[in-house]
């Protein structure tokens, strides 16, 4: 399924549910990183029908010669037109009801959720239409059950917060939401918080990033013309959320009647639908203070606030209803309150496994604890639970292992963005490489556009870098590498790509801005 954001989408969406068949959501072949993207998937999915809308049937020819494998010519078929050739659209009767819909099995294949690829190819979770079902159940009860809500949503939906969050979430609760491309967005985030005010808008979603972008690009003139107090619920997920971006959020639009009660972090992930935990609305978001040496070591320590050393984490709420969520320790044993682990999932939102990919999906979606015959989804994720909240302190295949410390990349990322205006906000990627001699940090870091930095500048920006990275981390990076803007790989849902900006770094294919690495 290739479209836009949009009524096409949605319309296309339960068409091909209507017909039994299983859709495959993915990002339109606009740039080159979204053809690669969707090479993989179409590599992987194999589809026997490729239902798009005339705009991206014009761009046939170029992703046909880019991926011959992988689109079969006479596969394409155009929405739009299979509407126009509908003659009982047309003459539609309100009297009649219309064909007989079909009863859709609970057990039988839904969708192919591709993961976002953050930190490897994407993979196709298989969700079933009994997991569609039990992630809105959950996900209503938790909000307090079906009231009067007006939504808003501008993620794409063709990943799993978008699609869940923003289309099906409304649809099953029968509340009007206002979709907003992805792309208009980013042009000007002032059109989704204008959106919000225009149609009162009581719930919405967003990663941390839009946040930061929100308060980057809207100016102070046009504050008195917003009116937020109709935002009840703002969803939070999809990457680590910063105590400090909430908190910049709402000191800023605090004018416009936003309260920060509004803001409602949460964890999930497409092995799970979307949905595994959250804060309650209304309650005010929770966030606790740990010592960065203690968390390098595995262990949760509580520092105060205001020492140098201290990690602000965000609690991501009780696990979703009629789920369970353990912290898993390397031997397969579960560990007990405030120890750092493995975050495993049980429940009905779980998927059934990794389309073609028999031994990934055993070892990811069939893990048990000992003594249980329960199945639990290995999530990859780090974390630790705090009187029956989730907390999650990163991924596992991101941990940094320097001198027998675990270090979390976000972090380093973190610390290297606020140094300097001039580096980019989601824009800067850590990871480990290894030198021959061990494991070193490596940090990339891209600067805005239109910024003019001399050679000197850039070595005074590196040894800023190392200072503060030392002092607040116990660890020097070995390379930093400056890079323009939009040199990172990001996913299409706008993370980083650490794995792939590690290759492209290795290989030397990375971007550098002018005499920048070192």
């Amino acid at each position: 399924m290739l479209f836009e954001a949009g009524i096409d989408y949605i319309a296309a969406l339960f068409g091909v549910w209507m017909a039994g068949a299983v859709a495959v959501p993915s990002f339109p072949p606009v740039g080159t990183r979204a053809l690669g993207r969707l090479g993989a998937i179409a590599r992987d999915s194999q589809p026997e029908v490729i239902l798009t809308d005339s705009r991206f049937t014009r761009l046939r020819e170029r992703v046909l010669a880019l991926l011959p494998d992988g689109f079969p010519e006479e596969a394409w078929t155009e929405a739009d037109a299979l509407f126009r050739a509908d003659t009982y659209a047309y003459a539609y009767n309100p009297a009649d009801a219309g064909p007989a819909l079909p009863v859709l099995d609970r057990e039988a294949l839904a969708l192919l959720q591709y993961t976002s690829g953050s930190t490897s190819d994407p993979k196709g979770v298989m969700l079933t239409h009994g997991n569609l079902l039990s992630n809105c159940h959950g996900a209503s009860r938790w909000m307090g059950g079906p009231r009067e809500r007006v939504g808003c949503t501008w993620l794409p939906p063709y990943h799993d917060m978008g699609l869940m969050g923003g289309i099906l979430q409304p649809i099953y609760e029968g509340f009007p939401t206002v979709i907003l491309s992805p792309g208009h967005f980013v042009q000007q985030p002032l059109r989704w918080l204008a959106a919000l005010s225009q149609y009162r808008v009581t719930t919405t979603i967003a990663p941390n990033f839009a946040f930061d972008l929100c308060c980057n690009a809207i100016g102070d003139d046009v504050l008195p013309l917003l009116d937020l107090s109709t935002v009840e619920a703002i969803y939070c997920g999809a990457e680590p959320v910063r105590r400090r971006t909430f908190e910049r959020f709402a000191e800023r639009f605090a004018r416009c009647g936003f309260r920060a009660e509004a803001f409602g972090p949460c964890y999930g992930l497409a092995e799970a639908t979307v949905f595994v935990s959250g804060k309650v609305d209304g309650a005010a978001p929770a966030f606790v203070e740990l010592d960065q040496d203690g968390l390098a070591r595995g262990e949760v320590r509580e520092i105060a606030a205001d020492h140098p050393r201290a990690q602000a984490l965000a609690s991501c709420g009780a696990p979703a209803p009629g789920h369970d969520v353990r912290i898993v320790g390397p031997d397969g044993r579960a560990l007990p309150d405030g120890a750092i682990g493995e975050i495993w999932v049980g429940g009905p939102n779980i998927g059934i496994g990794y389309w073609n990919q028999p031994e990934r999906s055993e070892e990811t979606f069939h893990a048990r604890l000992e003594g249980s015959a329960q199945r639990y989804m290995r999530t990859g994720d780090l974390g630790f639970l705090r009187a029956g909240e989730l907390y999650v302190t990163g991924r596992i295949k991101d941990l940094i292992i320097h001198a027998g410390r675990n270090l979390y990349p976000q972090d380093i990322e973190l610390l290297v963005e606020e140094l300097d205006a001039r580096i980019r906000p989601n824009g800067v990627a850590a990871f480990s490489i290894d030198d021959g001699q061990g494991e070193r940090i490596a940090v990339v870091a891209e600067l805005r556009r239109g910024e003019k930095v001399a050679e000197g500048e850039l070595q005074t920006l590196r040894e800023a870098i190392v200072e503060r990275v030392t002092q607040q981390l116990g660890a020097a990076p070995h390379l930093i590498h400056f890079a323009p803007m939009g040199a990172i790989p990001l996913t299409t849902s706008g993370k980083i790509q650490r794995y792939a900006t590690r290759h492209a770094l290795l290989t030397q294919s990375l971007a550098s801005y002018p005499h920048a690495r070192a």
